[in-house]
């Protein structure tokens, strides 16, 4: 326990060095990477029930992602100032958590956090006040996609387990032909996908 603190404690500080110097790379070329920008964000982009889209988390690797929305009506937030250089014109500072605050109920077609869970939305409780807060901002038959690293280190808890999630019906992504995704690597990294269905 005291272990994977510390290690969860370096990969901040580390994290906080990147945003301070700004060394985070404009590109990653991970399987779960390449899946999402070759798969899933591209099939939302053309999906025509996807016009209001929000992606969760900023990075220098994301900022392309406005590109592939240009058609649509594309949302960022991340609760870093200094994120808002790689967000979309639509940017919001505040947690995931918080999205109620700035938008109505029942609006977003999809919205994906990918990689934000263990990566600073780490805590249970905290993870299921943020997927509660999707649910109410997403529309009926809006989309959530959750990416998540199925690791004891990452993740406190399975993403299938939550209280929060347990509102959604487990959505059959068509280009992947599953519910839930695992891509190849040691980090067991999942794309979880899930529709409101009222």
């Amino acid at each position: 326990m005291i272990f994977a603190a510390s290690i969860a404690r370096l990969v901040q500080t580390v994290s906080s060095l990147m945003d301070t110097f700004l060394l985070e790379p404009t590109r990653i070329t991970s399987n779960d990477r390449l899946v999402l920008e070759e798969v899933i964000l591209p099939y939302f982009a053309k999906e025509m029930s996807c016009q209001k889209f929000l992606f969760v988390g900023c990075a220098a690797y994301t900022q392309w992602y406005k590109e592939l929305f240009q058609h649509q009506e594309y949302w960022t937030i991340d609760p870093k100032k200094m994120k808002r250089q790689y967000g979309s014109e639509r940017h919001i500072i505040d947690s995931i958590a918080h999205i109620g605050r700035y938008i109505a109920q029942d609006y977003f077609d999809v919205i994906v956090i990918n990689g934000v869970i263990g990566f600073g939305l780490n805590r249970l409780g905290d993870i299921e006040q943020a997927v509660d807060a999707c649910y109410a901002v997403l529309a009926r038959q809006g989309i959530l996609l959750i990416g998540w690293n199925d690791t004891a280190q990452r993740t406190p808890i399975d993403i299938r387990a939550l209280r929060a999630v347990s509102k959604f019906r487990e959505y059959a992504f068509e280009p992947l032909h599953t519910c839930h995704y695992r891509t190849q690597g040691s980090h067991r990294h999942t794309f979880s996908f899930y529709r409101k269905e009222s």
